[in-house]
């Protein structure tokens, strides 16, 4: 159904104009909903260059992606405007990217607009010169003058006026800013990863919010990357039992129970929004990412295992994103960008409202579930009680300044199981099973609403991610089918996204439900490979194929060759194109950075390779970043845990023989279901073997087969040849 929809909408955004620009012949969702601007817009590329150079005319850059609901808003007051365009097209050259396509487009000049105003977001909106330096630029700007905001036409009109009088000072003055966005090469030492992790564990504790759950107040966002350090903060101690594992599981436990229980969570469509705008998780930013969803399910997973499966309400979260997960994959196994905030209330509407697909009155609600009961109870007076249903709607005001959701109720638990089942004198059991029901119905009456956009974009990037979150899942529940969807979404990635031995940004969903490419063979960028890296390693530790292996060894040497700055990875490789900063990206935000991932990618190969290269390598990553790690650590909890990693050691599991034997069989499933610090593993059958290339795992393949061997802070045991021997030396970690 969602690839149906998703060509809908494609010609929806063609058919909306008389006109068509030369965005038409994009296959960028995004750059295709402009495409019938009255703007005469270009795509990022020389052609625009060319034209701002012979014409010497400034050029507006418009930055943002298909699912942003201020970009829609822009759109519709300023895009859409006869006026308005006609001020663009006679005084611009007016260039239109989707930043997910081109993240080194979008992280050089939101350096700059975060500099200039102090805040950046999307719409971003910069002025260059012809030669791409900027002028001044913002965000989203309204149509008019109002409440001490400059309107749109009014800043054209500014910047056309001065580019007449002051154009060569202005080209001076960008050049200069330019210069001021190359990335400082500083390389220094870094503290002890004990004190990296302290003052990051600190920070989280000041900030923890012990009420709500999540760190610091509105707007909140679930992001991973925190708790996936605190989730190893916890782990440096294998019982759990220090103050600051107590209290790093506690902040876990909280947030992703909250996470799981606000509005945040699609309650009936499965997967999570992209933030609360409220403290209390309850009311949200609907648009749904990929990347939200795959950084999630990877930290519930590892959650779930790290306090030894007996958390029930994390393995139902993960099981939830993978269902939702399923909902925008392509059937040959790419999963799609993401998913708008923005839909039509219904299908004769000709005006979008955000979250009109997700939320509820209750007269709906009452229809639907009708008579239905629950033992004794009414099926939808527990509904409604077990989902915070009001009758005028669940969403105050000042969550809502739009009043898009007045009288709707955005579903959140504000209930235990326990409580809910008392208040209606039912059992948990049959509460669960009626409220399972409850939200087939619910789902099966939103499927006839008109539905969001989706970003029918797959970005490499984003299969990375969910690749090991797939992964992550497999090791946490022991379920064969997300192993299978992870090795099925790899497939694809090999299948449309890798030619030659590189990486490709991204593909598209053709009208008939087939991949494109796009009009310029977009090239991967340093994340793509990482996170692919990333991936591969995974599944490799995970199943012990060799060809995964090899697979990751090869991406990292052409990572190397196109991003490796000496101490870290820039974003972009070096290309003739007219991006003149590379820029290394220095903080693990919505998603980790590039040099965050790779840096813990090169000490997992030196785990399974002996080479010390990898270690040195992951080690000018910390340098390149001490001055990050050192001051404000905050910025770089996915690299800080890499810098754990580097200076303690892994813990690496080396299984000699055949995968099938006993006790390969039984110790892989046993390795998956214990969190272990700093965990590798290396898989050899013979000495030909990629994980036999070094001297002391080489030397293992001439011992009696089958064995495990454990190396531990530099240190390897001797090897144990049953399935008792091995559960010992696991039980003595």
């Amino acid at each position: 159904m969602l690839n149906r929809l998703a060509h809908v909408h494609k010609l929806a955004f063609r058919m909306s104009s008389t006109h068509t620009n030369r965005l038409a012949s994009e296959k960028s969702p995004y750059l295709l909903q402009h495409a019938n601007n009255p703007i005469d817009w270009f795509p990022w590329g020389e052609e625009a260059f060319q034209r701002a150079r012979e014409s010497n005319k400034p050029i507006f850059l418009s930055v943002g992606y298909s699912t942003c609901h201020w970009c829609h808003v822009m759109e519709k007051e300023s895009f859409e405007n006869e006026n308005t365009a006609k001020l663009l097209n006679d005084n611009f050259v007016a260039i239109k990217v989707d930043r997910e396509e081109r993240p080194d487009v979008d992280k050089l000049y939101m350096a700059f607009v975060v500099a200039a105003s102090g805040h950046g977001g999307w719409p971003m909106s910069v002025f260059l010169t012809p030669d791409l330096h900027p002028i001044t630029g913002g965000t989203y700007f309204p149509p008019d003058d109002n409440r001490g905001m400059l309107g749109f036409p009014t800043i054209l009109n500014m910047i056309h006026e001065e580019w007449k009088k002051e154009g060569e000072n202005l080209k001076a003055r960008g050049a200069q800013i330019i210069k001021l966005l190359q990335p400082e090469m500083t390389s220094g030492d870094v503290n002890r990863s004990e004190d990296v992790f302290r003052a990051i564990f600190t920070r989280h504790q000041s900030s923890f919010d012990s009420r709500l759950g999540g760190f610091g107040g509105a707007p909140k966002f679930p992001k991973p990357s925190d708790l996936d350090f605190l989730i190893c903060m916890a782990n440096t101690d294998a019982t759990l039992n220090s103050e600051s594992s107590k209290e790093s599981v506690k902040m876990i436990q909280k947030t992703l129970e909250s996470v799981a229980d606000g509005g945040i969570h699609d309650h009936v469509g499965n997967g999570f929004h992209r933030y609360s705008v409220d403290a209390e998780w309850h009311v949200p930013h609907f648009e749904k990412m990929l990347y939200d969803q795959s950084q999630l399910l990877a930290t519930y997973s590892d959650f779930y295992r790290l306090t030894g499966r007996k958390l029930d309400n994390m393995k139902t979260v993960v099981d939830d994103i993978f269902q939702y997960m399923q909902k925008i994959s392509h059937k040959d196994g790419g999963f799609y960008s993401a998913e708008d905030a923005d839909s039509l209330p219904r299908h004769d509407s000709t005006k979008k409202m955000e979250g009109a697909f997700c939320v509820w009155e209750k007269e709906e609600i009452k229809t639907l579930l009708g008579e239905a009961k629950i033992e004794s109870a009414n099926l939808v007076d527990v509904f409604n009680d077990y989902f915070d249903v009001e009758e005028n709607g669940n969403v105050s005001r000042s969550s809502d300044p739009h009043g898009e959701l007045k009288n709707k109720n955005v579903l959140r638990k504000l209930l235990t199981d326990e409580e809910c089942a008392t208040n209606h004198d039912i059992t948990v059991d049959e509460l669960i099973k009626g409220m399972e029901r409850a939200k087939k119905i619910l789902w099966e009456a939103r499927t006839k609403r008109p539905s969001p956009h989706l970003d029918s974009k797959m970005v490499t990037a984003w299969q990375g991610l969910a690749i090991t979150g797939l992964v992550k899942a497999y090791q946490a529940t022991n379920e064969t089918k997300y192993i299978e969807r992870a090795e099925k979404c790899a497939e694809f990635v090999q299948k449309y996204l890798a030619e030659n031995g590189e990486l490709k940004r991204s593909v598209y969903l053709g009208s008939t439900g087939e991949v494109e490419q796009g009009n310029q063979k977009m090239k991967a960028f340093s994340d793509d490979y990482a996170f692919m890296i990333q991936a591969l390693l995974d599944l490799y530790t995970t199943l012990g194929k060799d060809d995964y292996l090899k697979n990751a060894i090869e991406l990292q040497k052409v990572c190397d060759s196109k991003f490796w700055s000496g101490n870290g990875y820039f974003i972009s490789e070096q290309t003739d194109e007219k991006v003149s900063v590379r820029m290394i990206e220095d903080q693990d935000g919505a998603e980790p950075t590039a040099t965050s991932i790779a840096s813990n990618n090169l000490l997992r190969f030196y785990d399974i390779l002996e080479d010390e290269e990898y270690r040195e390598k992951a080690h000018q990553c910390f340098r390149g970043a001490s001055e990050r790690l050192n001051k404000v650590p905050i910025a770089l909890p996915k690299m800080a845990v890499a810098l754990n990693r580097w200076q303690k050691g892994s813990t690496t599991f080396v299984l000699v023989g055949e995968p099938d034997s006993e006790l390969l069989i039984e110790t892989r499933k046993r390795l998956n279901q214990k969190f272990i610090e700093n965990f590798s593993a290396v898989h050899i059958r013979s000495e030909n073997d990629l994980g036999a290339a070094g001297a002391s795992h080489k030397a293992m393949t001439e011992g009696p087969r089958p064995a495990v061997y454990m190396c531990k802070g530099f240190v390897c045991s001797l090897p144990v040849r049953d399935i008792k021997g091995f559960d010992k030396m696991l039980n003595d970690l």
